[in-house]
């Protein structure tokens, strides 16, 4: 509780003095505007190089893969594979 009074006293004291003075007010009122406009000026920085670091890039990739190529049923009839079977021989 005590530091509390200390720390308000001190606040009290040291805002006094600053502001005792025109010019001190000024000087106070210039480097808060200096200080958001950097603070600006960073962010739109900040948002700047992240779009164009992560952006999304559109882009179009061709695959050829013969083995995707492949049918579906490796049997069937455009295929040019043949199942031979006990059921299904030929007569020579």
């Amino acid at each position: 509780m005590i530091k509390n009074i200390i720390i308000v006293g001190l606040f009290f004291l040291l805002a006094s003095l600053l502001f005792q003075n025109k010019n001190n007010v000024d000087i106070l009122v210039d480097d808060l505007v200096m200080t958001k406009e950097k603070i600006v000026d960073g962010a739109e920085y900040v948002k700047e190089t992240f779009d164009e670091k992560f952006a999304t890039k559109e882009f179009e990739v061709e695959i050829d893969i013969p083995s995707m190529q492949l049918q579906k049923e490796p049997f069937s009839e455009g295929s040019g594979i043949r199942e031979e079977t006990f059921l299904n021989e030929e007569n020579k």
